[in-house]
């Protein structure tokens, strides 16, 4: 009964959202094809790119696979899910789809010196959740298991973006030393906003269901999705390549901007705000409020719709002050430093290591490694192991191969599992998803 209540705070956006993930695919720009002699480099890039990935360091994939599909999730099951939380947890998602739009393959060659590489369209959501144990509790159970006791709720953070762009790459005369430079300008659209805050939350209910006693401070913010869009962004990055004695050495920063969200509402209680600013300037100490039921038994208020009922009443009890805000915010960016090596000759093609990080609520830095071997032919294996992002560790897999060809030149298909183990003990891991990307030779 309580989950409404809750809703109004914060939890909502979990329910929801569609869980994936925190990195795509990484394939060297510059490749090596097996019968190519080395001074022969063609220049691939994904005409079409997909990737969906969650991840969470307490909540088994099992879980969250079932809110995508609508699976029933059993009292007995949900009970287990949260014996095993810590106190503090996070989880997160992101997804991204792309085309190339230029150039065109087959049809459309970049030549040395111009600066306009390549033109892509995409849309990308992505979210993330830092919430504790007791939260967690009171959301998908609700408070009846919890009679007579005090759930401390505490802090918790949600944020989830979704986005619409057109995104242009540029290589940049700038050369220091054997560094080369790129760019990237990303144009966007903001198609759905929600962030959500909760702090120092209680909530305590009678051992008799007749009363609900609820302290703290919480907001949320929401657009709700709108094909049209709700506001507009512009974001850039940067990005350095050195070749490194048949390796390669990368340091990426992308998607540094600012978003302009418009159409945004607001429930909050504790917090103060000013005009045109999505961040709360302050915080105020406000008295516990004791929700009780109006003339109903113990018994009617755990099966009924009474805070429908009583939602006026409430929310004027809760001091919850609605409104419509519209502002700025910095659009979450990515950084990573990834190492490389290649192999020829040999059934061992190579080797990756790296470190990325996305300003995202719950993402920690994520380390990575893998080892690119081929069993012969065309075909390129990819293991390896990653530790950290949304997650704890992952398992990770990838095959890519030539499969169809355009003016005598081979499409590259790249086929990526990440969290392997997820998908084979899914009520013990945390993490998983899949990527799937089209290459196409550019260039000389």
């Amino acid at each position: 009964m309580i989950k409404r209540v809750l809703f109004i705070v914060f939890l909502g956006g979990v329910a929801i959202s569609g869980f994936a993930s925190d990195t795509s695919v990484i394939v060297p720009q510059n490749i090596f094809k097996p019968t190519d002699v080395v001074t022969q480099v063609k220049t691939f890039r994904p005409v079409v790119n997909f990737w969906a990935v969650s991840g969470s360091n307490a909540v088994p994939l099992s879980m969250a696979s079932k809110f995508i599909t609508g699976g029933y999730i059993s009292p007995n099951q949900m009970q287990d899910y949260e014996s095993k939380l810590s106190e503090t947890n996070r989880m997160g998602f992101m997804q991204d789809l792309s085309v190339l739009v230029y150039p065109i393959a087959g049809l459309t060659n970049p030549v040395e010196g111009i600066a306009l590489q390549q033109i892509s369209l995409g849309t990308l959501s992505l979210g993330g959740l830092t919430f504790t144990k007791d939260a967690f509790g009171i959301f998908f159970r609700g408070n009846t298991p919890y009679l007579g006791e005090r759930k401390e709720l505490g802090s918790n953070n949600y944020l989830q973006l979704r986005q619409r762009y057109v995104e242009f790459d540029f290589k940049l005369p700038l050369k220091v030393g054997n560094w080369k430079f790129s760019s990237t300008v990303k144009l966007s659209q903001v198609l759905d906003y929600q962030k959500a805050q909760t702090n120092a939350l209680f909530m305590e209910t009678d051992v008799k269901a007749d009363s609900i006693v609820l302290g703290g401070n919480f907001y949320s913010q929401q657009t709700g999705y709108d094909f049209w869009g709700t506001g507009v962004g512009l974001q850039a990055g940067i990005s350095a390549y050195k070749p490194v004695n048949r390796g390669y050495l990368t340091v990426n920063i992308s998607d540094l901007g600012v978003l302009s969200v418009n159409g945004i509402q607001r429930q909050s209680r504790g917090y103060e705000w000013t005009e045109n600013s999505l961040n709360a300037s302050g915080e105020l100490e406000l008295a516990d409020v004791n929700i009780q039921s109006v003339g109903l038994t113990g018994t009617d208020i755990k099966v009924s719709n009474w805070f429908d009922r009583q939602r006026d009443t409430v929310e004027a009890r809760l001091n919850i002050v609605e409104g419509e805000q519209r502002g700025t915010v910095f659009a979450p960016f990515v950084a990573s430093l990834n190492y490389g090596k290649y192999y020829l000759g040999s059934k061992i093609r190579g080797f990756r290591m790296g470190i990325q990080y996305i300003h995202m609520v719950g993402f920690i830095p994520r380390i990575s490694g893998d080892v690119r071997w081929s069993p012969g032919g065309n075909i390129n294996l990819t293991h390896g192991v990653s530790i950290g992002g949304f997650d704890n560790f992952d398992i990770n897999s990838s095959v890519s191969f030539y499969a169809g060809s355009i003016n005598n030149d081979k499409i590259m298909w790249d086929i990526y599992l990440r969290g392997i183990e997820s998908f084979i003990v899914p009520s013990e891991f945390h993490g998983g998803g899949i990527g799937v990307q089209v290459y196409f030779p550019f260039g000389n």
